[in-house]
């Protein structure tokens, strides 16, 4: 006789098991991909909330649209790296393995922002004391081009495939809790020291503070899985020998793409969280603790947003969501900017805000969608080096222009202008190089047009 079936609870207990075991997986995964975007973005929001206090101590000068514009000008120089962090990164993570890039990555950040925070100000070393920071924030940059790439791929790559763009748009929202955590920090410090103990000393705490955040997201990362994907292209000895090579002959068109896209998300991106602060303080002339406040707030509720269209981003096609962020670029940075200008705390937060939503719909379908257009064995390579090129090109000079066009044509909304150019043409990128068709139903690495 055979012997008797065992209980259906014996049969479930390891399904139960294995399941909860990948959920416990995929929360560590999210944790520590988004405790290093955090620490990289981190170092971005307090040096943009510290701008007036670093362009007198690093660019002295006697005027002040000067040192400001000579430090939004070196903020720009944190991206100039970016391409080629990619580069670098991007080939560690196609060839080695997403893990070890990720560790090397917050490394490099959080070494670099902690020397911010101990150098000499240019009182103190002269000259010396620019370049110092110039080098620092060069190798920021590095670091930064090869995070957002190869944490996002890393994170949709683990995702359910039906929860792809929310896991994606972890990518945006953990980097923007990192500028959300840093203007906090600055914000304390604003409120709680005096002018002079703040440009003294005071302005070295929060990079400083970065070290804890290192030491976390370190541990985080080493103790990770590897990407399934990863793992499997690696068993199958499908790796690209030469990622970089194969990314431009086969995949340009894809990699055009992530650049086209990138004009109108970085431009509305970096004028909203590098820029609004200094121009709510210089042309409604706000003092700091309550501009602080409304750029707090507003960030606050723009990364949960992300989140929520990342949602949406599995529900409907990636190109409806993207479309509606290059219509809303377009439309609405002029009325953004005149209800900024009305001046008082409640304009300077709804203007915010405003601008937030078009912004939050790129956050929440451009991690998903740049993993997507590339197969696996170029995945970091494409989407790092793409978003690269396009952060380098549009996001670290969009302060520096935002700032020149207000001096040249006397018009405090001529920033919006930038904007709605920059949206209409990734509109039309959208439009032309993305299909419409929901992404669930296939193959990854084909969803733009002409991509193999």
């Amino acid at each position: 006789m055979s012997q008797s079936s065992p209980p259906d609870a014996e049969y479930r207990s390891p399904s139960e098991a294995e399941r909860a075991r990948a959920s416990s997986l995929r929360r560590r995964t999210v944790i520590a991909a988004g405790s290093g975007n955090a620490l990289e973005f981190y170092d971005f929001a307090v040096f943009a909330s510290l701008t007036p206090v670093i362009s007198q101590l690093f660019f002295p000068s006697g005027d002040p649209l000067a040192a400001i514009l000579s430090t939004f000008a070196l903020y720009g120089v944190g991206f100039i790296m970016r391409p080629a962090g990619a580069i670098l990164f991007g080939w560690l993570a196609d060839r080695r393995g997403r893990k070890i890039s990720l560790a090397f990555a917050v490394l490099l950040m959080g070494l670099t922002t902690v020397l911010i925070g101990i150098m000499p100000t240019y009182p103190q070393a002269g000259i010396l004391a620019p370049v110092l920071l110039c080098v620092a924030r060069l190798l920021q940059g590095l670091s930064v081009g090869g995070e957002f790439g190869t944490s996002a791929s890393f994170l949709v790559e683990h995702a359910p495939r039906h929860r792809r763009g929310l896991y994606g748009s972890f990518a945006f929202f953990s980097s923007t809790l990192g500028s959300v955590i840093g203007t906090v920090v600055v914000l304390i410090m604003t409120v709680s020291m005096s002018s002079d103990a703040l440009n003294s000393w005071g302005w070295r705490l929060p990079f400083l503070l970065s070290f804890p955040l290192l030491a976390i997201g370190l541990y985080l990362r080493f103790r990770i899985a590897e990407s399934p994907e990863f793992e499997e292209i690696k068993a199958e000895n499908a790796r690209a020998k030469s990622p970089l090579r194969t990314l431009f002959t086969q995949h340009w068109r894809a990699f055009l793409t992530v650049i086209g896209i990138c004009v109108g998300f970085s431009i509305a991106s970096a004028t909203l969280q590098a820029f609004v602060l200094t121009y709510i303080r210089t042309v409604t002339g706000m003092p700091a603790v309550p501009a602080l406040s409304t750029v707090v707030i507003a960030t606050t509720v723009g990364i949960f947003l992300v989140l929520v269209f990342g949602h949406l981003a599995d529900r409907y096609s990636r190109r409806s969501i993207l479309v509606f962020a290059c219509v809303l670029t377009v439309a609405l940075p002029v009325p953004s900017l005149l209800i900024i200008g009305l001046g008082g705390f409640v304009p300077a937060l709804v203007g915010q805000l405003i601008l937030w939503i078009p912004v939050a719909a790129f956050g929440g379908a451009i991690p998903v969608l740049f993993a997507e257009l590339f197969p696996a064995r170029v995945r970091a390579s494409g989407f790092g080096i793409g978003y690269g090129f396009g952060s380098a090109l549009f996001a670290g000079t969009a302060p520096f222009v935002a700032t020149l066009l207000i001096e040249r044509t006397g018009s405090s909304v001529s920033p919006a202008w930038y904007m709605m150019a920059a949206g209409a043409i990734t509109l039309v990128v959208v439009i032309v190089a993305v299909n419409g068709q929901r992404p669930q139903a296939r193959e990854t690495g084909q969803l733009a047009e002409g991509v193999a």
